[in-house]
């Protein structure tokens, strides 16, 4: 229902997370890999995810109980799965960081709430955390078939196929006008928990690309996560607390449309996950790729306050006078 926080004008049904989720099953079901308890505790976890998820946009559940939950379903599917984040890569220079599965699997824990509540963040405006999420998994299926693992870039391609025709209905193109829906908090958890779980068995198992490209690939809903906590936090306020600073509000309120603002956001992280691509294919140093990140993310960092400022600026001003 819309709301003064939620600013759509008519009731809209929040279903886009398990049309996405039934694409998906649909698409492991044919293909035979949902007999593959790699992929069957994957969508078993993600549908636990959207379910609880969903609950949370009908009652309202208290961040804390939602972040435990999230926590213990992700800790379960990925000791299930044997899957955890072992090694990072080179990024102390010639020597490869190993964390072993105990130290690797609480980490990815952390990645994983980490990656929910990122998207989770970023799905402010129409077609933002679906069309960001399908870029990502474009980039995860190119580097899977370059390096043969094909199933890998099945389940990604199938997935972005979904977030397509999700898609369709969230913007209300042409011939889909008056059937819009919305991800709701079960469908950017869903998107959260699939990014995380493609990114680790394709940099951990099928060695499709290093670990450092994955984050070129998750981009910007990890920047804008990031970036945002570090404001709330310098201005002594919690993480979680609800605020207008992220990027996509900062933008309409510089005086650009909701469809203007998705292109250039959907731009800027096309970009991003098209240099971790491009640095995978021309062997880029693991150096030269986390460098480059740092360097991604203080320039998006240092764009936020200068809007920031900008805004605070013109709104002092008709005060003043």
């Amino acid at each position: 229902m819309p709301d003064t926080r939620k600013r759509h004008r008519r009731p809209t049904p929040l279903i886009g997370g398990f049309a996405v989720l039934i694409g998906l099953f649909v698409a492991l079901s044919v293909s035979g890999l949902l007999a593959e308890p790699l992929w069957l505790i994957f969508f078993a976890a993600a549908l636990t995810l959207t379910v609880l998820g969903s609950v949370d946009d009908v009652l309202d559940i208290s961040p804390r109980l939602r972040f435990v939950l999230q926590g213990l379903v992700v800790t379960a599917a990925l000791f299930g799965a044997d899957l955890a984040i072992e090694q990072l890569g080179l990024l102390l220079g010639t020597e490869t960081l190993y964390l072993g599965f105990a130290l690797g699997l609480g980490f990815t824990v952390v990645c994983a709430l980490a990656s929910i509540n990122a998207y989770n963040m970023i799905d402010g405006i129409d077609g933002l955390a679906g069309s960001v999420t399908a870029a990502t998994l474009l980039g995860v299926m190119v580097l899977s078939l370059l390096s043969g693992a094909t199933e890998l870039a099945l389940v990604a391609g199938s997935l972005a196929l979904a977030l397509l025709a999700f898609l369709a209905f969230n913007l209300e193109l042409p011939f889909f006008r008056g059937r819009k829906i919305f991800l709701g908090d079960g469908g950017s958890t869903f998107l959260g928990f699939l990014v995380l779980w493609l990114l680790v068995v394709a940099s951990q198992k099928d060695i499709s690309f290093r670990p450092i490209t994955a984050v070129w690939l998750v981009g910007l809903p990890i920047v804008d996560m990031l970036t945002v906590f570090a404001r709330r936090a310098f201005a002594g306020k919690s993480p979680f607390s609800a605020d207008r600073t992220h990027i996509h509000h900062l933008l309409m309120e510089s005086g650009m449309s909701a469809r203007q603002t998705l292109l250039v956001l959907l731009g800027f992280h096309a970009s991003l996950v098209a240099f971790g691509v491009a640095g995978e294919m021309l062997y880029w140093s693991d150096m030269t790729m986390t460098l480059g990140a740092i360097g991604a993310g203080a320039l998006y960092g240092a764009a936020n306050i200068s809007l920031t400022s900008r805004q605070q600026k013109a709104a002092a001003s008709p005060q003043q006078q």
